[in-house]
């Protein structure tokens, strides 16, 4: 990812994206407050590089993210149990300015019969659930 020296990207969130990645969740579920409570900041001053992560490559769950980001939430220094969320970026440009797109956001870990953020990831980049290829 290039970043030029620099030590934060930009965050661009569309509307349609954040409606469905966090407004789908009960206005008063611990996910979306979180998720309410960075947006502000993630659009104003963007996501230090410190803080993203690669996404695997190949998940074991079978999810395909080969160039996406993620940023644990709460977004902090805690340590990533204690951060039991995440938003997945991907890496655009558009005149000359890299920045971060997000693709989903949702548990790192759910409850079974709840899709994790990285198999909303998957499906936001190849249009369908890992375990829907059957």
């Amino acid at each position: 990812m290039p970043t030029s020296g620099r030590r934060r990207l930009g965050v661009r969130i569309s509307q349609d994206v954040w409606v469905d990645e966090v407004e789908r969740l009960s206005a008063r579920s611990r996910a979306r407050v979180a998720a309410e409570r960075e947006r502000p900041r993630l659009e104003r001053d963007g996501v230090e590089l410190a803080q993203l992560l690669a996404c695997s490559d190949l998940g074991a769950d079978g999810t395909r993210l080969r160039g996406l980001y993620k940023v644990y939430v709460p977004i902090s220094d805690a340590p990533p149990s204690a951060r039991p969320f995440a938003f997945v970026f991907s890496v655009a440009e558009r005149d000359g300015e890299v920045y971060l797109r997000l693709v989903a956001f949702g548990a790192r870990h759910p409850p079974r019969g709840t899709r994790s953020v990285y198999e909303r990831a998957h499906k936001h980049l190849h249009g369908r659930y890992p375990d829907q290829y059957r």
